[in-house]
C-alpha cells in the first residue's frame, strides 16, 4: 500500500502507478543502506594486511578494469543480448544471475589472482544481461539504441555508497549527466564510474581463500544491487513514457524516498 505521505506530490497517478513508485522508493532506499553496511563489513574482515597484500599485488588495479570496461561495454552489453528478444512481458528472472556470479567470484577468488581478471568479462556480461532482462520486463525494446544507453546508465549509479545522500547529488545527477553526452564521453563516464565497485570485487578476490567468500560475497552483492537500480531505473521510465512528465514522476519519488528515509532514522532512533 502506499504511502500517505507522498501523496500531495503523486496526485496525479493513479493508485496502481503510486504503488509502483512507493516500491520503487523503498528499493532504493534498502538496497543503498545494505551496499553501505556490507561493504564496509567486508573491509573490516579483510583487513590491514589483506589491503597491503592487494596494493602489492595489483597496485593499478582500478585504472586497469577502468580501461577494459571502457572499451568493453558496449560489445558486452551486445553479446550479453544473445537469444533474448527485443520485447518480452513477463518479470525478469533475476535469482539465476545472482547465483551464477557468486559462483563465478568463488572460482576466481580461489585462484588467487590467476582467474581473476577472467572473472571481469563473465561477471560483467551476466550483470548486462540481467539488466537487459529487467528492461525488456518494463516495456523497453531492447533493440533501441535508447534502451541500450539506459542499460548502461545503471552501472552510472554504482558509486552511490552513502545511504543519506540528498537524491539530487546521485541519481538523478548521474542521469542527467549521462543522458545526453556524446556516446564516447558516456562510456567513459559509466565506465569511471562502474570500476570503482567492479574493482573492488577483483582486488578483494586476489587474495587466497579471504579472496573466495569476498570474491562470492561481493559479486552476490553487486549483483542484487544492480538489479535493484536497474528495477528502480526502467520503472520510472515506464511511468515517465506513460504520463509524459518526467518532472511528475521525479517528485513523487522523490517525496517517497524521503518517507522512507524518515522512516529509517526513526527505527534506529527507537531501536
Amino acid at each position: 500500500m502506499a504511502t500517505m505521505i507522498g501523496n500531495n506530490a503523486c496526485a496525479g497517478f493513479t493508485e496502481a502507478d503510486r504503488v509502483l513508485i512507493d516500491q520503487a522508493a523503498s528499493r532504493f532506499v534498502a538496497s543503498r543502506g545494505l551496499f553501505t553496511r556490507t561493504l564496509n563489513r567486508i573491509g573490516r574482515t579483510a583487513g590491514s594486511a589483506v589491503e597491503r597484500a592487494i596494493n602489492w599485488i595489483a597496485p593499478n588495479g582500478r585504472r586497469a578494469v577502468e580501461e577494459y570496461a571502457s572499451e568493453a561495454m558496449w560489445s558486452l552489453l551486445s553479446a550479453s543480448r544473445f537469444g533474448l528478444a527485443g520485447k518480452h512481458v513477463g518479470k525478469a528472472p533475476e535469482q539465476i544471475y545472482r547465483n551464477a556470479v557468486a559462483a563465478s567470484g568463488a572460482l576466481s577468488g580461489l585462484s588467487g589472482g590467476v582467474l581473476g581478471l577472467a572473472d571481469i568479462p563473465f561477471t560483467m556480461t551476466m550483470m548486462f544481461r540481467a539488466i537487459a532482462e529487467i528492461a525488456r520486463s518494463h516495456g523497453e525494446d531492447l533493440d533501441s539504441f535508447e534502451t541500450k544507453r539506459a542499460c548502461l546508465e545503471v552501472f552510472g549509479f554504482g558509486t552511490i555508497r552513502d545511504e543519506n545522500e540528498d537524491i539530487e547529488a546521485s541519481y538523478w545527477a548521474v542521469r542527467g549527466a549521462l543522458t545526453h553526452a556524446p556516446l564516447s564521453i558516456f562510456l567513459r563516464t559509466v565506465a569511471a564510474r562502474f570500476s570503482v565497485v567492479m574493482s573492488d570485487q577483483i582486488l578483494a578476490s586476489m587474495v587466497p581463500v579471504v579472496g573466495a567468500v569476498a570474491g562470492a560475497g561481493v559479486n552476490y552483492l553487486f549483483m542484487g544491487y544492480f538489479q535493484t537500480m536497474a528495477q528502480v531505473h526502467f520503472t520510472l521510465r515506464a511511468l515517465e513514457r506513460k504520463y509524459g512528465d518526467a518532472d511528475a514522476v521525479r517528485a513523487c519519488f522523490d517525496r517517497y524516498v524521503e518517507d522512507y528515509r524518515q522512516r529509517k532514522h526513526l527505527f534506529r532512533n527507537a531501536a
